[in-house]
């Protein structure tokens, strides 16, 4: 199901309309409004990401772009990229949403590293705690939004990680000397709109208890 996922191109048009490929420009998204699901930190583990970054900071004085508290997550799936996200399209992300059926879990990040991204780097927390069932529940948001028409948006190369920083310079990969622990209890669609210092918080979804 995954690889059929990652490789399916839709050719018709859906109910949504959403089915032309010009809807998620391969472009950089710099500039552009984003619709996306994450996991937020609870009170506790966004102290935590404080208090990595603050470190990093004080060791690296080139790291001076920090995530501000309100934008700290994990990415979940990328929904959309555009000029001007529909509303068409949120509605379509939150019907999705609504029949993905999960269980709680937690994420472990062990180690800081640096992604290359289009314009600088990214400095994040990553770490495997967890990866199969966050992976899991990227997948199961992918299978609904193809179940109602959208195109399925799956990386086979998955990886969890928070970004801390975005800088110029990189960090070498660091093994952090506690597992920073972030409990999944709920994920949240989010919309991301150029220049705003925050994202719109649109919905959350809890997931069930272990049974």
């Amino acid at each position: 199901m995954l690889r059929w996922l990652v490789m399916h191109e839709q050719n018709t048009q859906s109910s949504f309309d959403f089915a032309s490929r010009t809807m998620h420009p391969k472009s950089s998204r710099f500039g552009k409004e984003t619709l996306f699901f994450a996991i937020l930190p609870d009170p506790e583990a966004r102290q935590a990401c404080l208090e990595i970054q603050a470190r990093l900071q004080r060791e690296h004085d080139g790291l001076l772009s920090p995530m501000t508290p309100e934008r700290l997550h994990v990415s979940l799936y990328g929904v959309a990229s555009a000029e001007k996200i529909r509303d068409e399209m949120i509605f379509a992300a939150c019907q999705a949403a609504s029949a993905v059926d999960a269980c709680r879990f937690d994420l472990s990040f062990d180690h800081v590293a640096s992604f290359r991204t289009a314009s600088r780097n990214a400095v994040v927390l990553s770490g495997n705690g967890g990866r199969e069932l966050l992976r899991q529940l990227h997948i199961q948001i992918g299978i609904e939004m193809h179940a109602i028409g959208c195109d399925p948006h799956v990386k086979a190369d998955f990886q969890p990680h928070a970004t801390l920083f975005y800088a110029d310079e990189t960090v070498a990969k660091t093994t952090l000397a506690t597992p920073f622990v972030m409990p999944v209890r709920e994920f949240v669609l989010l919309h991301k709109r150029p220049g705003e210092p925050t994202y719109e918080h649109v919905e959350s979804w809890p997931l069930s208890e272990r049974g």
